[in-house]
C-alpha cells in the first residue's frame, strides 16, 4: 500500500520519529527530479505543530552504483553543513538499507523558497549564483574526507571508454578530455580541493523574494577541483539564456574569488561529456520548472555550442 507514490509504513514510520502522536497531513510528490524520487511530507503533531520534510529516495532512477552509500554520504554531508550557515537542508533521518522505505532514503527538512528559472533581473541573479557558489567554495574541508576525490571520479568516468554515439562531436569532445586530463590531475595534486556540490545548477537553488536562499540535492558531493562546478553551472546558463549571460557568471565567480577559474576549458569539456550525450533527458525538466521557452531542439542547439567553444579554446582558457 501506498500514498502518492511512498509506503504507508514508512509514512507511519516518518510520523512516529518526527511528530510522535500526530499525523501525515499530505504526501506531494516534487516536480523535476532526474536522479531519485522526491516527495513533500507535510506532518502535524499532536500538539498540533505543523512541519514539512522532504523525502528523498535514491532507488528509482538513480545514477549511482551504490545507493546506500549515497545516501549515507549525502547524511553526514548535511549533517556537516548544518554546523555553518551555509543554507543547507538540515537531515533528520536516514533509512540507508531502505528497510523503511524500500529504497535507500534520506528525509530532510524544507527549506523556504522555489526554483528560479526565470528571473526578471538576470544580472543580480547570476551574481547571487556566482556568491552562493564561492560561499560554498570556501567552507572548510577538514572532517570530510569521506566524500569521493574528484581525481577519482574523473578517472572512473574515463575507464567507461568512449562514447558509443555516431556522434563526431562527442567523439571530438572525449578525445580533447582525455588528451588533457593527465596535466589537470598533476596540477591537482599542489592543493587540497573545495567542497563540491557535483549538480551546481539553478535548478537546485532555491529564491525568496528574489534571494537565493537554499542549496538543495546534495547527491553527488566530491572534494577536487571547484572549476568543474563553475563549468557545470555555465553550462546550464548556457542552455537557459545563451553563452553571454554564462561569460557573465563566470566574471562574477572570479571577480568575487579574486582569482581565475583553473583548468576550465578542461571542465568545460568534461561536463560536455554527458550533457552533449544526456541532453534530450535532461531538457524536459526544463518546461516542468517553467521554462516551457527552453525546447530540446534549442537545449541540445545550444550545449552543443557549448562544446565546440571549448574545443575552440586554447589549453589555457
Amino acid at each position: 500500500m501506498t500514498r502518492n507514490g511512498l509506503p504507508r509504513a514508512a509514512l507511519a514510520r516518518l510520523r512516529d520519529a518526527l511528530a510522535p502522536g500526530g499525523q501525515v497531513i499530505r504526501v506531494r510528490p516534487l516536480r523535476g527530479g532526474i536522479s531519485s524520487s522526491v516527495h513533500l511530507v507535510r506532518l502535524e503533531s499532536a500538539t498540533g505543530q505543523r512541519q514539512a520534510v522532504i523525502v528523498r529516495r535514491y532507488g528509482q532512477d538513480s545514477h549511482h552504483t551504490d545507493d546506500q552509500a549515497a545516501s549515507e554520504r549525502e547524511f553526514r554531508l548535511l549533517e556537516a553543513l548544518a554546523e555553518s550557515s551555509f543554507p543547507s537542508p538540515r537531515p533528520l533521518l536516514l533509512d540507508a538499507t531502505g528497510g523503511i522505505f524500500g529504497v535507500p532514503t534520506i528525509v530532510m527538512n524544507r527549506l523556504p523558497g522555489r526554483v528560479l528559472l526565470n528571473p526578471r533581473n538576470v544580472e543580480d541573479y547570476i551574481a547571487q549564483i556566482a556568491r552562493t557558489l564561492l560561499d560554498l567554495h570556501r567552507l572548510r574541508v577538514s572532517g570530510l574526507e569521506f566524500l569521493p576525490d574528484q581525481r577519482d571520479v574523473v578517472g572512473e568516468t574515463l575507464a567507461e571508454g568512449p562514447p558509443t554515439a555516431d556522434d563526431p562531436l562527442q567523439h571530438e569532445v572525449w578525445d580533447a578530455v582525455v588528451g588533457l586530463w593527465p596535466r589537470v590531475r598533476e596540477s591537482s595534486r599542489e592543493w587540497p580541493g573545495a567542497l563540491l556540490h557535483g549538480d551546481y545548477w539553478p535548478g537546485n537553488t532555491l529564491w525568496l523574494r528574489g534571494r537565493l536562499v537554499g542549496l538543495v540535492d546534495w547527491a553527488e558531493p566530491q572534494l577536487g577541483d571547484p572549476a568543474q562546478d563553475v563549468a557545470t553551472c555555465r553550462g546550464d546558463l548556457t542552455i537557459m539564456f545563451g553563452p553571454q549571460v554564462a561569460a557573465d557568471f563566470l566574471r562574477c565567480y572570479e571577480n568575487a574569488s579574486g582569482a581565475r577559474a583553473a583548468n576550465l576549458r578542461f571542465w568545460d569539456l568534461l561536463i560536455s561529456t554527458w550533457a552533449v550525450r544526456d541532453i534530450e533527458e535532461w531538457a524536459v525538466v526544463y518546461p516542468v520548472l517553467q521554462r516551457p521557452d527552453v525546447t530540446p531542439e534549442l537545449a541540445r542547439a545550444r550545449i552543443r555550442a557549448f562544446a565546440r567553444a571549448a574545443l575552440s579554446r586554447s589549453d589555457e582558457s
